[in-house]
């Protein structure tokens, strides 16, 4: 493989297993309950220190490997995870992202001990004296001793192993899970002259003695990492003299002794008895010649066949499924879907020429090609889609850190973290995310002592949503806090000069003021918030992925800000109309249906049609572009956005289009009510209409037109 592409994937992974890590440290739900967490935590710094140690990053390693001896003790339970450990682990976290992205951006600069490194350092290093005589562990209560069986370890690690970044005591810690460990005894290699010691070379072996279920392999695959270069032993004690006697030589070489050194090990640890070690002392190794003294822990035979498999070990389920993806390159992507949307237009054409020409066998196979068309069309789109918890995944560690800076206990609620969204929004839609989150802790939840005095629960809590709605996707920002006043927005309004005397303001439009840039309610500026600078941002990064933000708020209850945004900036279905001869479209999710335009309802004050009893506000494209009267009746289109509908007025009713949105460019980029352009199956261009703009715009006008007559009535009456 090359070494380049195997950075680039070391490096991709290494930061998802950050995310994993912080993902986990923040999940305060999983934890104690399911000790699985652990072991994520755990294999997550594992795998990057023994990756990292393959592409010779020696800081890198050292640093995961502090942090793996800490997750490891965490693991085991001698130490408990509390608010001051979360917090350590989680700087060490981001420290490591550190050394990822210096490794990677500059791979020839050597990475050294910083301050900050050795602080963290200094926090997760423990040390721990290793026994030189054999040690009775105590051992847990097992599950099911009938199926345990002994097993006798003998282990002699090379010199580099410290140097590859690996924990001796990591593993044996490990191989306490799989069973209980009675005997571990350490064998020291003898020491080279004071002046040649290498104080990172590791001259340490053990005589292990396991009870375990687990099968040889199982145990095995412990030290499968050092296996290449060490001396693994798995012997079942008192059983074949032969093994016991080929093992001991290789390992009496281990430190250039005689094999009944080794032997007596062996007794010491019970795996052989005195008289078995004088056997293979005297090369007498027949099964004859074994001593009958029945083994430590023998395995037990089943008097009745088992019925099933025996149960396997709980394992905690991966972050995503291992071979069930695939890793593609954005631009790949972005190259298929502008072919899909080429494909799409040539479609279109040659759709209209089969219609041309008349050929009904034609038009049946443009007919079924349409079909495959729009099934490429369908997938290729969901290739670009994501969930939404790629961005959502982000924000635990911040609210973690602003209960901290706030002094404020805060919980985060995520739901529907499933949601699909566009993969070139995720990035753009993290900022606005951000603010409104930062400013939620701030500004939305109350201090402890009011939140008790309101009648509410100590904690706060911010709560993150998104969902589907008519071709677009939602995502709400919530709190329980103390809500947005509307006078104090008024007032802050009208002593900046932003309002005139005497204008009356919808509570939609109110809210709306908080958006303009510098403007802010807050009466002190804090390291969070206070400038009037993040709604500002908010507002500009949804009017550039075409969305918009409304806010719903009760005044002692909370405040819900919610961004509406398109499905996708790529192809939709639309239906194409026509104003004065020129083809225009209208996404097609937002329509609801098309009725003829009363004859009398041009001539509405208020500008309103009777739908079945629900009078509508209306909009005539021809009034709106300064074209003349129509001499032909027209048609309303019914549109639906945001829980508000509206009519729009057009000459005529061509039909369903696939549309591949084109941005407008520079010249047009301040242009209303369109919010992009495609081109038709004849190569003519069309601009797509901005529906929610235009609904705004009819809402804004009837409410005006009946505050005219309202007005109007009053002075009658005056």
């Amino acid at each position: 493989m090359d070494i380049n592409k195997a950075r680039a994937l070391f490096f991709e992974e290494a930061y998802e297993q950050c995310d994993n890590l912080e993902h986990a440290l923040l999940d305060r739900d999983t934890y104690p309950a399911n000790p699985d967490t652990y072991n994520l935590m755990f294999r997550t710094a594992h795998t990057i220190k023994g990756s990292a140690g393959m592409l010779g990053l020696a800081m890198l390693v050292r640093f995961a490997h502090a942090m793996e001896n800490m997750l490891e003790r965490l693991r085991s339970g001698e130490i408990a995870l509390d608010e001051h450990l979360i917090n350590l682990l989680l700087a060490c976290n981001d420290q490591l992202r550190d050394l990822l992205q210096g490794a990677e951006h500059n791979p020839e600069l050597q990475q050294t001990e910083t301050q900050q490194i050795l602080a963290l350092l200094s926090q997760l290093q423990g040390h721990q004296t290793l026994p030189s005589q054999p040690l009775i562990m105590p051992a847990p209560t097992p599950v099911n001793q009938t199926d345990r069986r002994a097993w006798h370890l003998s282990l002699r690690f090379y010199p580099a192993l410290y140097q590859d970044g690996f924990d001796l005591l990591a593993f044996i810690r490990y191989l306490g899970n799989l069973g209980e460990i009675h005997v571990i005894q350490p064998v020291w290699q003898e020491w080279p002259p004071l002046q040649l010691l290498d104080a990172t070379e590791c001259f340490l072996g053990y005589e292990i003695g396991l009870l375990s279920a687990e099968p040889a392999e199982r145990i095995r695959s412990t030290f499968d990492f050092v296996a290449h270069a060490s001396l693994i032993c798995l012997l079942s004690p008192h059983q074949d003299l032969a093994q016991f006697s080929e093992q001991g030589q290789k390992l009496a070489a281990w430190r250039n002794e005689p094999l009944a050194a080794q032997l007596q090990r062996w007794v010491q640890a019970g795996a052989l008895s005195e008289e078995e070690a004088a056997c293979i002392a005297r090369g007498e190794l027949t099964p004859n010649a074994a001593s009958a003294e029945p083994a430590l822990a023998p395995p037990i035979q089943s008097i009745q066949p088992p019925q099933e498999a025996p149960p396997q070990q709980t394992r905690p389920a991966p972050l995503r499924a291992e071979g069930h993806y695939i890793r593609i390159e954005a631009a790949k992507l972005d190259r298929l879907i502008n072919r899909v949307g080429e494909l799409v237009i040539a479609t279109s054409a040659t759709t209209l020429q089969a219609r041309m020409r008349g050929d009904a066998e034609l038009i049946e196979s443009v007919a079924i090609v349409n079909t495959l068309v729009e099934g490429i069309r369908d997938d290729a789109l969901t290739l670009r889609m994501v969930p939404i918890n790629e961005i959502f995944n982000r924000f635990p560690r911040l609210v973690h850190e602003l209960s901290q800076q706030t002094g404020k206990d805060i919980q985060l609620q995520i739901r529907n973290a499933d949601t699909d969204i566009d993969k070139s929004m995720v990035e753009k839609l993290t900022d606005p995310l951000m603010h409104l989150v930062r400013n939620a802790a701030d500004h939305g939840l109350e201090e402890q002592q009011a939140r008790l005095a309101a009648g509410k629960p100590a904690q706060g809590t911010i709560t993150l949503n998104a969902y589907h709605d008519a071709g677009a996707v939602v995502v709400e920002v919530s709190d329980d806090g103390r809500g947005i006043d509307r006078d104090k927005i008024l007032a802050k309004a009208h002593g900046q000069g932003l309002l005139p005397e005497g204008k009356v303001l919808s509570e939609q439009e109110i809210f709306q003021l908080l958006f303009l840039p510098g403007f802010s309610t807050a009466s002190d500026v804090s390291d969070l918030s206070g400038r009037g600078v993040g709604l500002d941002v908010v507002k500009r990064n949804l009017e550039f992925l075409r969305g918009e933000t409304t806010i719903d708020s009760r005044l002692g209850l909370g405040t819900t800000f919610r961004l509406r945004l398109p499905l996708t900036l790529a192809i939709i279905d639309g239906f194409r109309i026509e104003v004065d001869h020129a083809s225009l479209v209208i996404p097609l999710d937002m329509m609801v249906e098309c009725i003829d335009l009363p004859p009398d309802a041009l001539r509405t004050p208020a500008r309103q049609i009777n739908v079945r009893g629900e009078w509508l506000p209306f909009i005539v494209l021809r009034e709106l572009f300064a074209l003349p009267p129509a001499d032909e009746p027209e048609f309303v289109v019914m549109v639906d956005y945001a829980d508000h509908r509206a009519g729009i007025v057009v000459d005529r009713l061509i039909g369903e289009v696939q549309a591949v949105i084109k941005p407008l460019g520079e010249l047009f980029k301040s242009l209303r009510y369109v919010s992009g352009s495609t081109i038709l199956g004849n190569g003519q261009p069309a601009l797509i209409l901005d529906v929610p703009q235009l609904i705004q715009l009819a809402w804004r006008r009837e409410q005006h037109a009946l505050r005219q007559q309202a007005d109007a009535l009053y002075s009658l009456r005056d």
